[in-house]
């Protein structure tokens, strides 16, 4: 019969403990998926999405668990209406004590789209979300991937936009809201496609894109981390503007990149879309990429560690498919 010391039984379970609160993923995570939405809840991450123009929720321990977790119906559209089709990048948050839902959707024609929100009536992820309508400036142009953050005790609303009422150029706008489901302010640009490496894929008979805003906060400083080039194209990329300023609402407070911050390489097509989640306090993008090169809007998601840099985000670059990646929980 063997024995073994208390050392080595506390040992033991002390390595196989650790063990398991730590997984090795190859991306990508999902092999389909496009505009990835995931956030933490303590312990819980939800990731929000669209299949079908439908919008879906599965909340997981362990971000492997997205592949085979059960997923929640959250909203069907009602047939007939401006927002029962082509539903576009839930974005789910938690603000004054309610979740939100900001979805882009239409009637069938893309210069319909426009941005919807729902919502709970408390703060247990768990209740129904109802329908409560459409959150828009007075201006009411074209509109998708809105994003709400808050500053200094004020609520903020960023989304992508049209000047008029041609699809020729995507911009980002942002505006101040009254409430999680009200715009208050007037629209002010902050972005617009103006480097030639925002402009590839483009031509005469395609827009340029600025889209996909998402806020990203370290230490008091802010980063507007966004898409640009054509999101069909092999040319997707992000950029990203810094907060320089004071207010939020003035265009010379936010500073551009002159270079994109996360590219294509010979391994990844395409990473856009991005959001961004904390893992025992080591920051994560979760982005979407093209399949191969060509693939388009065929689409899958992928994760993997970033730092930061002089007090700015270091995305480096992406990680070939296979490469094995680390979480620690």
């Amino acid at each position: 019969m063997l024995k073994y010391s208390l050392t080595t039984i506390l040992l033991c379970l002390f390595l196989n403990t650790n063990a398991q609160k730590t997984e090795i993923l190859t991306n990508p995570i999902l092999q389909n998926g496009a505009d990835p939405w995931v956030v933490t809840d303590g312990d819980t991450f939800h990731y929000c999405y669209v299949r079908k123009d439908t919008v879906f929720l599965k909340s997981v321990k362990r971000i492997s668990e997205l592949v085979n977790a059960n997923e929640r119906i959250i909203w069907i559209p009602e047939k007939g209406k401006a927002y029962s089709k082509e539903v576009w990048a839930p974005e789910l948050h938690f603000i004054e004590g309610r979740w939100y839902i900001y979805v882009a959707a239409d009637d069938g024609k893309n210069e319909s789209h426009r941005m919807y929100v729902l919502s709970t009536s408390g703060a247990n992820i768990n209740e129904k979300f109802s329908f409560v309508g459409k959150i828009s400036d007075k201006s009411d142009k074209w509109a998708i991937d809105g994003s709400p953050f808050k500053y200094k005790g004020k609520l903020y609303f960023i989304w992508s936009g049209w000047e008029g009422e041609q699809n020729v150029q995507q911009n980002i706008y942002i505006a101040e809201m009254d409430s999680p489901t009200s715009i208050r302010s007037e629209r002010i640009l902050i972005s617009q496609p103006d480097y030639d490496w925002e402009k590839r894929g483009s031509s005469k008979h395609l827009p340029t894109i600025n889209e996909g805003p998402e806020i990203l906060e370290k230490n008091g400083k802010l980063f507007l981390i966004y898409s640009a080039a054509g999101s069909w194209s092999d040319y997707y990329c992000l950029g990203m503007l810094e907060f320089t300023g004071e207010n939020p609402l003035l265009a010379i407070s936010w500073t551009k990149s002159p270079k994109p911050v996360f590219e294509s390489n010979d391994a990844v097509t395409s990473p856009g879309h991005a959001s961004f989640i904390q893992i025992k306090n080591k920051d994560y993008i979760v982005f979407h990429s093209a399949r191969k090169k060509g693939a388009g809007w065929n689409r899958q998601v992928n994760i993997q560690p970033f730092t930061w840099k002089n007090g700015k985000p270091d995305f480096g670059i992406p990680v070939p498919y296979g490469k094995s990646i680390k979480i620690k929980y």
